[in-house]
This record gives structure tokens, sequence and C-alpha cells, in this order.
């Protein structure tokens, strides 16, 4: 384990962009999407666990463990595994792609539960009651016929490659270990001997699997426009007004997916018509150079998103489902949300700034600081920032019940004060109500802290 710790610790404090080092960057990016990945199937359980036979919660839950598992592409760079676990890399990612065929099927029929114009159809129960077993099967049967029609894995969706670098040295030829099927690539070592020894899996990829890998955002596009056609039919009518909430948070989350990966992917597609597939020969090419860390910035910038977007349709796509279910989980969300935006706009800036300085003037510690020290200190007003927007996409959920209580408590605190008759009064009220005590002290400070805001601006 020794050994191990060493070799996290060289790679993460080795990172250079323009060397091509970014080893280090792929261990976080794979830490950080595990961590991702369980928060989304804590989630799915929740929304399985509420409603166990609702048609809408076992598809959300088959949603958010999809979006779960497809987090996961660099699961191989967690530990420094070496060649022998080429096959289990290769099933595993036949597993990613079963998922990502699964997750276009998943955003199409999102119309099944909410009228969109046109696709009436699909609001049929023996449609959406069997969603949730039915496009698996599909996902399943998609993915063996591609295998079985090309011929194999390595044909439907490319090979892989595990490379081995030992010493920094203009002479070293890497050791190749090839998944069999694979065509055989030239690669590099580098000449900078504090990143030595190293080692990584370098994945194939067919024409079919860059398109599955891009495809989601447009298929996104879709359903986005999907759930815009359903919120305004449902806000028309006096009846559905929680199915209209519902409508819109999926909105939300399949537009932050549309906007913000999305941008991503349009740099994909222009870094991979500028600098070719992305592979050993095509870094070699470029070290030392700026096209390289231009390269860089843009390709792990397309990773993080899969992870922010991920997070951010899981938080939405929960709050769609659970707002009226499990008293409380949309300011258990709302924290949620508004940590990680700072935690994560947070490391990006610090990581930019590290790596600009070091490019600047060789210390790059001195980019972490300048950029550091403003996130700490301006930390209260961000979070109340990022806080005030997490409310507008994420509004209080109240129930007819909550929404009586504080009409009863706005006109006992009219005056500022609430007596001991008033509050009397407001737990007899709560009680009738079928209101918890902790749910009445959220309700009140979710009260006072709004009419301090209004009363502020």
């Amino acid at each position: 384990m020794g050994d191990v710790s060493s070799y996290y610790v060289r790679m993460l404090t080795n990172i250079d962009l323009y060397k091509g080092q970014t080893i280090g960057i792929s261990i976080i990016f794979a830490w950080l999407a595990l961590f991702t990945m369980i928060y989304l199937f804590v989630l799915a359980i929740l929304i399985i666990r509420a409603r166990p036979s609702a048609a809408v919660n076992r598809f959300m839950s088959i949603m958010l463990i999809t979006e779960g598992f497809k987090v996961m592409t660099s699961w191989n760079m967690l530990y420094p595994f070496g060649p022998g676990i080429m096959p289990l890399v290769q099933y595993i990612r036949l597993i990613w792609y079963f998922f990502s065929i699964l997750s276009l099927m998943l955003y199409l029929s999102t119309s099944s539960f909410y009228p969109v114009r046109f696709l009436r159809f699909m609001n049929k129960d023996v449609i959406r009651n069997n969603l949730y077993w039915s496009l698996p099967l599909f996902s399943a049967l998609i993915v063996t016929w591609l295998i079985v029609n090309t011929g194999g894995i390595v044909e439907a969706f490319g090979g892989l490659v595990f490379v081995s670098c030992t010493e920094a040295s203009a002479n070293c030829v890497p050791e190749l270990s090839l998944y069999p099927g694979t065509k055989e690539i030239i690669a590099s070592c580098g000449l900078y001997s504090e990143y030595h020894p190293y080692q990584f899996f370098v994945p194939e990829q067919t024409g079919l699997a860059r398109l599955l890998l891009l495809a989601p955002v447009f298929f996104a596009l879709i359903a986005l426009a999907f759930m815009r056609n359903a919120q305004r039919g449902l806000e028309k009518s006096d009846t559905e007004n929680e199915k209209a909430t519902e409508a819109r948070a999926l909105f939300i989350g399949f537009f932050g997916k549309v906007v913000f990966q999305g941008s991503m992917v349009a740099f994909m597609i222009y870094i991979t018509i500028k600098f070719g597939q992305f592979n050993v020969v095509d870094i070699a090419r470029y070290l030392g150079k700026p096209e390289l860390g231009f390269y860089l910035i843009f390709f792990y910038g397309f990773l993080f998103s899969i992870l922010a977007t991920a997070l951010f349709e899981g938080v939405m796509f929960t709050y769609a489902i659970l707002k009226n279910e499990i008293l409380g989980i949309d300011e258990r969300l709302r924290k949620t949300f508004s940590t990680a935006v700072f935690a994560g706009t947070g490391g990006i800036l610090f990581l930019i700034a590290s790596e600009v300085m070091e490019s600047m003037i060789g210390i790059g510690w001195i980019g972490g600081v300048l950029i550091g020290l403003p996130i700490i200190m301006l930390r209260k007003p961000i979070l109340s920032g990022i806080n005030r927007f997490s409310n507008i996409i994420m509004p209080e959920s109240l129930t007819s019940g909550e929404k009586n209580y504080l009409e009863a408590y706005a006109l006992a605190r009219e005056d500022d004060t609430i007596t001991d008759r008033e509050r009397q009064l407001l737990e007899l009220q709560a009680k009738t109500l079928g209101l918890e005590p902790s749910r009445v002290l959220h309700l009140e400070a979710w009260f006072d802290s709004n009419l301090n805001t209004e009363e502020g601006e």
C-alpha cells in the first residue's frame, strides 16, 4: 500500500497539462465519479422506497441508476491496476454502453408521465407501467445485436491498450498490452523523470462508440422540449399544479444538461475535428506546446461536465418526485446542491489558477492562494447567492395543511411578536393539521428568512 500511496502522491503533485501529465486529474475524476454514483444510487433508493409500486417512481429510480453508472467512465483510474484486468475493463465498458443506450430511451420516455402534445398515446397505463423493465430489455437486445452483427466487442465499440512507462528516456519504448483484436498503436513515454514510472489504459472508440458518448445531450434536448410542452399544458389546468411543478423540475434538469454538457460536447466536436481522435499518438505530437493544454482542458471539461450534470439531474429529478412524499427532502436537496456548486466551482478555479501560474512563473501554488483566499473570505455572500438560485429552481414544496399553518403563523406574527396565547393556538393548529414539531420549526424558519429577505430588498 505504501507504493500505491506514493504513486497517488506523485501523480497528483505532478499535474501539467502542457506536458501531457494528466493521470492525476484522471484519478481525481475517478474518485469524484465514484462518490457521484453512490449519491445517485442513494437518491434512486429513496425514490423507489417512497412508492415501490408507482410507475413514475420505478421509472425515475431506473433513470438515476443509469445516470449513476454512466459517470464511471474512468473507474480503472481508482487504483493502479495492471493489464490483467483488461477483460474486466472491456466487459464493464460493454455495460456502460448498455446504460448509454438505455438513457437515450429513458429521456424520450419521460413523455409517458406528462401530457406531451402529439404523444398522448404514451400516457396509457399499459405503456408506462412496463417501461421500467421493457426499456432495459430493449437496450440489452440492441447491445447484443450490435456485437453479433459487427463480430465482437472490439469491432462494435473499440479495443483497449494498456501502456506502461518505466523510465524517462528518449529511447524508452513503453510496454504495450493489447486486448485481443485491438490494433497496435505508437506511444512514447516523455522525458520528465519526476513523473515515471506510470501506467494507464487507452480505450479505443469506434464511430458508434463516439456517437453514444455524445448522443445523450441531443436526446436530452428532445426531452427538454417534451417537458416544456407538458409544463405549459399542465399550468393551464387549475387541478394539475403538482404535475406542472414536477414537469418544471424535469425541464430544469434537462436544461442544465443541455446547456452545460452541450457546450462541452461542442468543444469536443471541435477538438476532434482539429486534433483527431483522443489517443496517445495525438498527445505525443503536441507535448510541450500550448495546443496540448487547450486540447486537454476541453477534454477534461467534457468529463467533469458529465459529473456536474448527473448530480444536477439527480437533485432535480428527486425533487420532482419526492417533494410531497418525504417531508424536508427539498430543503436537503437544496443544501446538497449549494454545497456541491460551491465546492465544485472552487475546486475547478483552484486547479485552473494553479495551472496558469505554473505555466507562467513555474510556481503553481501561488495561483491556488490567489484564488483560494477570496473564495474563503467571500464564502458567505457566495453561498447566499447560490442558495437564492437553488430556491428559484427548487421552490419550497408545501402541502395544503402546511399552507394553512403558515397563513395562521403570518397573522400571529403581524406585530413581530407571538404571545403565549397565540403560540398555544398555533400548536393546536399544527396538531390538527398533523404537522410534526420539527416540520413546524422548519416552516417558521423558512417563512421568517423569506420575510427578512423581502424586507432587506
